[in-house]
């Protein structure tokens, strides 16, 4: 209350205003008022725009085209408004009415819906993000809206991890998180001419230092902190077409993907590499034909490893997403695919099995494989394994009668050779013995077999890839009585020497046979027969110099393949080592450092007290550092600890002067000499020369004195005992 028995809220201050206890205004119900926000100044848009820029930047390959120029359109459209307010001070800033914005973003939600025909996903929602956030930096106004915006843009950063965890999708984000940092920085500082004419790099240094100085414990963190059995990425993903085998074949569908040199998969061999005879990698199995096209029968799940005498090989596998539930193996399985699924009670790490065995041998995954999957796997190199011919032979027998893809000139061709040939084996071989004695050439542009294409190809063209030769043979298998059926896959593989694992590419796509003889189902490559080079040495070996072979599949590329397998080799290295960094990776590098032996409570105090000890590291260089930038107020602070050790502190409303006359108050015989360094600090910090650097001659002349001033008062227990 005051002298008048009124409230004090109710004393108005010149200005008229009411205020609350705290000096706020306040409103006429007596709550403080909001202060205003303030404007955002030039430097703190520029630092937001390249924030959104350099956030954006990552999403270029997996957004579509006209949401990355409609973003870039908002943020330039932000910079132009911008010119346009400095140009024109004295006019309102100019601003975006927020109809129209609202508008906008419900215009762009429905163009991304229509662009990917859904809008709840993942794929149209990072895309609607992108747009969001650059509208979000058209409207941005206060320092508010700045802070949101980094937040934003935050969020924006992870969003191309969904796509892809390479070393080039890190180094991609990291200007971006810097940048976050540095946009931070200047948001929290004031703006002004001193501002305007500030370095540009020195908010960029200052995030960079605080980056690096987190790196430790992120090390940390990454290799104690206790690991998921799932990958951490692991969302559902949105069906989008992928580079990869289908479960369909037809003339010309191998061939137009043995032009990609994307990566199908990569493996790591426990022991010998196979040679380049036994790499059949298998996939689908095709059993069903219309004349033309090969498709899959119903898959049975009841398909049992193959068992051999010698010890299987074992390898692990690190598959690239292409949608389809197909995973791949040597050819035979002997095993079923495990990945880790947890820890037991005892601390060894649970595999569990992640696919099912057909009847035909194909590995079938239980759901998509919509993400890099690396899985163990273990097979038998063999060429053929038993088979239940009462169940296998009839669906493997069929073909097409007609007159439309009947190929009627095959098989009469199968009946007469059937006639010189009647056990199954020798009629098989005698098959590949014609294909190598005709004029058959392997190549990736076969001419187009409309009507009958394998009576076309067989007799006319002569002229085929991989799945022409397959096809054809099966055709004869079948037109003779034997059982058979198209098998594909990959075939080949090519060991990079920077690493010491295999690379299968989609140029190593391939399609072979399988006939059943003698209750044994057994495979046939007639392509080998044809082109013997292709196994050996793979497509860019067996293709003539004129044919239009995938780049990295030549066997002449120079250093451009080797800058590619170097590239390659550091970034399987960066997935094996800290995306693929498991359970089990983890449990075997505390086996190696001895750190299983400690207790989980152990485990975190350890942690703990390296982050307190790193903190405290870190926060002593940086007073170090500050001291040694601002020399007259570390002295400054030297001698307020004195003085206080030894009965007087200083207060908190008390300048140098002040603080050093109540000094010379207590102790006189130093008055004069008290009262001298009050008054060089203040001239030395507050003075016309207080901007000089401290290397300044007359400043640091002046400092020098000051220090010698303070080093020459007694120490305070010799200052207690004089009071």
């Amino acid at each position: 209350m005051s002298a008048k028995g009124r409230p004090e809220r109710e004393l108005l201050p010149p200005g008229g205003k009411a205020r609350s206890a705290k000096g706020a205004p306040a409103s006429a119900k007596g709550r403080p008022e909001r202060a205003p926000a303030l404007p955002l100044a030039r430097p703190q848009l520029l630092w937001l725009a390249a924030l959104v820029v350099a956030a954006q930047l990552p999403h270029l390959p997996s957004v579509p085209a006209w949401v990355s120029a409609a973003s870039a359109a908002l943020v330039a459209l932000r910079l132009l408004l911008l010119q346009r307010d400095l140009r024109h001070p004295d006019r309102p800033p100019a601003q975006v009415p927020a109809w129209l914005l609202v508008a906008g973003a419900a215009a762009a939600a429905g163009a991304i819906r229509m662009t990917f025909g859904y809008l709840l996903g993942r794929e149209p929602c990072v895309a609607l993000l992108h747009l969001l956030v650059a509208a979000k930096f058209l409207e941005a106004r206060g320092t508010r809206d700045g802070m949101l915006l980094a937040c934003l843009s935050s969020f924006l950063v992870v969003t191309p991890f969904f796509h892809s965890q390479s070393l080039l999708a890190a180094l991609a984000a990291l200007p971006a998180v810097v940048l976050v940092g540095a946009a931070l920085d200047v948001l929290a500082r004031r703006q002004g001419a001193a501002a305007d004419a500030a370095p540009w790099q020195a908010p960029l240094l200052r995030s960079s230092r605080l980056l690096l100085h987190g790196v430790p414990l992120a090390a940390l963190l990454f290799l104690l902190f206790p690991r998921l059995a799932a990958p951490l990425w692991g969302l559902p993903s949105d069906h989008a077409a992928k580079t990869g085998l289908s479960d369909r074949m037809a003339p010309g569908m191998i061939s137009d993907l043995s032009l990609s040199d994307a990566i199908a998969f990569r493996v790591d061999f426990d022991g010998p590499v196979p040679t380049p005879r036994q790499r059949y990698w298998r996939g689908p199995v095709l059993s069903r034909f219309d004349g033309r096209e090969w498709t899959p029968q119903l898959a049975r799940i009841d398909g049992a490893p193959v068992r051999a005498s010698t010890p299987p090989l074992d390898y692990t596998v690190t598959l690239e997403p292409h949608d389809k539930a197909w995973l791949f193996a040597l050819e035979l399985p002997s095993g079923l695919p495990q990945v880790e699924t947890g820890a037991e009670a005892g601390g060894e790490m649970r595999r569990g099995e992640i696919a099912d065995l057909t009847r035909s041998q194909q590995l079938i995954a239980r759901t998509p494989v919509t993400q890099p999957l690396r899985y163990r796997q273990s097979s038998v190199l063999r060429d053929r394994y038993p088979a239940d011919a009462a169940l296998d032979a009839e669906q493997n027998l069929r073909l097409p009668r007609g007159r439309v893809n009947g190929n009627p000139k095959t098989l009469a061709f199968a009946q007469a050779l059937r006639g010189d040939h009647p056990d199954d084996a020798d009629y098989l071989r005698s098959v590949l013995a014609w294909f190598t004695r005709e004029p058959f050439v392997y190549t990736l542009a076969p001419p187009l077999l409309d009507r009958d294409p394998v009576d076309g190809f067989l007799f006319d063209a002569q002229r085929g890839f991989c799945e022409h030769y397959a096809s054809a043979f099966v055709v004869l298998a079948r037109a003779a009585g034997i059982p058979a059926r198209v098998v594909t896959g990959y075939q080949g593989g090519e060991i990079n020497p920077r690493g010491g694992y295999m690379i299968v590419r989609q140029s190593d796509a391939h399609a072979w046979a399988e006939a059943l003889v003698d209750g044994e189902w057994r495979r046939y490559d007639p392509t080998a027969a044809v082109a013997p080079s292709r196994v050996e040495m793979g497509l860019g070996g067996a293709l003539p110099g004129n044919e239009d072979v995938p780049l990295l599949a030549r066997l002449d590329v120079g250093w451009l393949k080797t800058f590619e397998l170097t590239w390659d080799a550091v970034n399987h290295d960066w997935r094996r080592r800290i995306v693929g960094f498991n359970y089990e990776s983890q449990r075997s590098l505390w086996r190696d450092w001895k750190v299983d032996r400690l207790a989980a409570w152990q485990i975190a105090m350890l942690a703990g007290a390296f982050a307190f000890v790193w903190v405290g590291l870190l926060l002593g260089w940086m007073l170090w550092q500050r001291d040694r930038r601002d020399r007259a107020r570390a002295q400054w602070q030297r001698l307020g600890v004195k003085l206080a050790r030894a009965g007087l502190p200083r207060r908190p409303s008390e300048g140098p002067l002040a603080y050093t006359e109540r000094a010379a108050g207590r102790w006189p015989e130093f008055g004069a000499r008290l009262r001298a360094i009050g008054s060089a600090y203040a001239t030395l910090r507050y003075g016309p020369g207080s901007a000089q650097p401290d290397a300044d001659r007359p400043r640091a002349a002046a400092l020098a004195r000051l220090e010698r001033a303070i080093r020459s008062l007694p120490p305070p227990s010799a200052l207690r005992r004089r009071r």
